[in-house]
């Protein structure tokens, strides 16, 4: 490899990976997705190690992380025993796939958590020693919970509107140019 592009390759991946700000990853990670996205190639984890200058056990630890949110797979190739690990290249999936597994990770327990405040709420609600002053606060607090059961509730539709990519048909992506 040419040593000027080789170097002007580094600073781009360095670019790459410092400019992900919209994923809170690691700096490792950015910088493995970023090697990996420039190197256009499926990658053992001895490939990112050499390239990276990292352990062994770090390049797993990101790839594994990664695999988690569905920003890496792994590939087979006739002849390799190693696993080989490809990074998504699309960068519209990649916002898409990041984001979702965020906002899922939040939705389900807080979900659980309001509907389980909500039940603790209305049982008290039942108990007749209870005062009208208390049972009115109780009232605007199962109105503030199930506020935010239609808040996640709207997260969730929000979520399925980019898996499904149907965010597209309001938001088109812009057409794919080769620009100088």
């Amino acid at each position: 490899m040419n040593p000027k592009f080789k170097e002007a390759r580094e600073r781009i991946i360095d670019q790459n990976s410092e400019s992900q700000t919209l994923f809170s990853l690691q700096p490792t990670v950015k910088r493995l997705m970023s090697v990996m996205y420039y190197y256009e190639k499926p990658m053992t984890l001895d490939d990112m190690k050499d390239i990276l200058g990292m352990s062994k056990a770090s390049m797993s630890n990101a790839v594994r992380e990664l695999d988690d949110i569905g920003l890496v797979e792994k590939v087979w190739k006739k002849g390799e025993r190693k696993d080989l690990y490809k990074v998504e290249e699309d960068n519209y999936e990649s916002f898409i796939k990041y984001f979702c597994y965020h906002w899922r990770k939040i939705i389900v327990p807080k979900t659980h958590s309001l509907k389980k405040s909500i039940n603790e709420l209305n049982e008290l609600k039942l108990d007749d020693e209870m005062d009208e002053e208390t049972k009115e606060l109780i009232d605007k607090d199962l109105e503030k919970l199930h506020e935010g059961l239609e808040y996640l509730e709207w997260v969730g539709n929000l979520v399925e509107l980019f898996e499904s990519h149907k965010i597209f048909d309001h938001i088109p992506k812009k057409p794919s140019k080769l620009e100088v």
